[in-house]
């Protein structure tokens, strides 16, 4: 038997130890492997301390997509951000730009009885994050939380316009191009817009807006069986259409349940999933509300890894991948990093029927 060849890491060419430490960096929510570490971020906490030029490596792996799912986790990142200032003021190398590096941010709580109990802690934080969350291209939030962020974005706009009367009139520099709204728990009926401060200039620059949808009657959509209308019309009705003047699409995530599936083990343990996305052309749905082109049931269903258009407004796309939905319990964090992820959906049809 011939020797196992064997080489050291430090002999690999520059180049390729860095996509080595770049892939080993990437959190396990991104990776197709199964969701099973408690800490998705392990790795590359482990690989920032083995050197500087190691750290500034895998540090954009490591913020590419932030969870924040606990008012701990929430106080922890708010934390990290004011060291980076203090890095700034003390001239030191361990200084990062958060904002060059950060593409995605999840802000949830399971246990709002805590965030109402601590909200002066967590809108102190909200403030901390909001050079992070004012240009992260996506951003999915709690109804609470972005009742929350509205009001701290507001505050800091009436700041600025105080400040330079000049700047009163300028455009708010926030570039989120998707916000994704967690409503865990909460029916179809619910109207999260109701207490969110009006004439908001965060909403107001708002192109794509994503709902999670948890609704009965979703499994019926996506075995076409009934129109998304039935579904969505509670919805519509609730954006506040006058403050999301550039409001593109409205869309909304849920499991994809085109086939027979066991509902006991489902409601038990929990199974895995397509995720079908659901997207409404708001700018033709706001010419006319009481004509829009809803698709009529019964429907083809759309499969797995395709895009379809149902009507001139409306369109169905079904992830290629699965993620574990469990009724008690939905991993809405790992859907929503399939759906935002470039290569979460591959459209290979997009064919109208």
């Amino acid at each position: 038997m011939e020797p196992a060849i064997t080489f050291r890491f430090s002999d690999l060419p520059l180049e390729l130890a860095f996509l080595v430490l770049k892939y080993a960096a990437k959190p396990t929510f991104s990776q197709k492997e199964s969701h099973t570490d408690e800490n998705p971020y392990a790795n590359a906490l482990s690989l920032c301390r083995v050197s500087r030029l190691v750290r500034c490596t895998v540090l954009p792996e490591l913020l590419h997509t932030i969870l924040l799912c606990r008012c701990g986790s929430l106080r922890m990142f708010a934390n990290a951000l004011l060291m980076q200032q203090a890095y700034v003021e003390t001239k030191s190398d361990l200084f990062f730009d958060y904002t060059s590096a950060v593409q995605r941010v999840w802000i949830s709580h399971n246990d709002f009885a805590e965030l109402r109990l601590h909200n002066s802690e967590v809108k102190k934080h909200m403030t901390s994050l909001l050079p992070v969350l004012l240009v992260a291209p996506a951003l999915a939030i709690d109804w609470f939380s972005l009742n929350l962020l509205v009001r701290t974005v507001q505050d800091a706009w009436t700041s600025r316009a105080d400040l330079d009367v000049d700047d009163r009139h300028s455009p708010f520099p926030v570039r989120t191009k998707s916000l994704t709204i967690t409503a865990r728990g909460l029916s179809t009926n619910w109207n999260i817009f109701r207490h969110i401060r009006k004439g908001s200039v965060f909403l107001a620059s708002i192109p794509h807006l994503t709902y999670l949808g948890e609704g009965a009657g979703f499994p019926d959509v996506s075995r076409g069986l009934i129109s998304p209308e039935v579904l969505l019309r509670a919805w519509m009705h609730d954006i506040p259409w006058a403050d999301m003047k550039n409001l593109q699409t409205f869309s909304v995530a849920y499991p994809h349940l085109d086939a027979p599936y066991d509902l006991a083990t489902y409601m038990e343990n929990g199974l895995d999933f397509h995720v079908e996305r659901l997207t409404v052309n708001v700018s033709l749905f706001k010419q006319d509300p009481a004509s829009f082109p809803w698709v009529t049931p019964p429907f083809p269903v759309t499969n797995p890894g395709e895009k379809s258009i149902r009507s001139d407004g409306v369109s169905f796309k079904v992830t290629h991948d699965r993620v574990n939905f469990w009724h008690y319990f939905f991993k809405w964090e790992r859907v929503w990093a399939c759906l935002t992820m470039a290569h979460g959906v591959s459209s290979r049809s997009s064919n109208r029927q």
